[in-house]
């Protein structure tokens, strides 16, 4: 009787554990499928393709009379609106136009995209870019050209900013310390030439030398990169995506792709840890099973 009883008692007892085992595998695939869901977010891409259209009258602006009105940089920022899945297209529209062109300087092309899982997607994408004066233009209509087969509302222009800096001061230190250690190298070689007979004062020469030699070279770079930003300008380029809200059903069925792959993904998951546990629940029940057949939980 006390044997029966015993094993009814585990035969209650085994569904619950199964159950148990079922329920926490699946827990920690679900677990484990959020954590890559918030950790994958950003990506990147680009297309190609493109059609120019002039850019908005509203925004055009004149390069001319720039050239020769002294040490100004000039910085632009030009931000725009397109549809979520042109962005890439934009950028590397742009981004092939000024590799293309002879004296555009790409300095960086970047695009992000987050999916806020809220029916919105936000995509962005931007580009940096050193043109001479008269391509800046050329340049900008390019940016806000709708792509073949887009509408010419399809571009939308959010603003356009134009700064102005003055660098005369500082090309005119840099002109001056430059010509005071060219002077100064020049006087140091008439003395290295004086001094060939004399060691000790040679060595000093020749380490005042070197000295003056790496301070020209740093001035000389100074005044490359002032005159960089004076004959070129800075354009900086925005593309963000309109808002769209995808609605509940069409955002239930974009997710649905990827809900199908993480049950899957469970489902596999699952199998594996069951082939892992499933034998010790069955070596665990037969040493049990062999322990009521040989009376061990009898009372005696």
């Amino acid at each position: 009787m006390m044997k029966q009883k015993i094993r009814y008692s585990l035969r209650r007892l085994a569904g619950p554990v199964v159950l148990g085992v079922v329920l926490a595998s699946l827990a920690g695939c679900k677990h484990r499928h959020g954590e890559n869901r918030r950790t994958e977010m950003s990506y990147g891409s680009f297309s190609l393709q493109h059609a120019p259209s002039p850019i908005p009258a509203a925004m055009r602006f004149s390069m001319r009379g720039k050239v020769g009105q002294g040490n100004i940089a000039y910085e632009h920022s030009l931000a725009l609106r397109v549809s979520a899945d042109k962005v890439g297209a934009h950028l590397a529209t742009l981004r092939d136009y000024c590799l293309a062109q002879q004296g555009c300087e790409l300095v960086s092309a970047s695009e992000d995209a987050e999916d806020q899982n809220e029916g919105s997607e936000n995509r962005s994408a931007r580009l940096s870019a050193r043109l001479p004066h008269d391509k800046v233009e050329a340049f900008l209509k390019i940016a806000a050209a709708p792509l073949a087969g887009e509408t010419a509302d399809a571009v939308v222009t959010q603003s356009l900013r134009t700064s102005e800096r003055d660098l005369n001061r500082e090309v005119t230190d840099v002109d001056r310390r430059l010509a005071q250690m060219t002077a100064y190298r020049d006087r140091l070689e008439v003395l290295e030439a004086q001094s060939a007979g004399k060691t000790d004062d040679l060595i000093k020469v020749a380490k005042e030398l070197s000295e003056a030699q790496s301070t020209l070279e740093s001035a000389l770079k100074e005044k490359k990169d002032l005159s960089r930003q004076v004959d070129t300008e800075e354009v900086n380029v925005t593309y963000r995506s309109a808002h769209e809200n995808l609605g509940p059903l069409r955002q239930r069925w974009k997710d649905s792709g990827a809900l199908l792959s993480e049950t899957l993904a469970d489902l596999w998951d699952f199998l594996i840890q069951a082939v892992v546990w499933a034998p010790l629940v069955v070596i665990g029940l037969l040493i049990v099973r062999r322990a009521i057949r040989h009376g061990w939980f009898s009372r005696k």
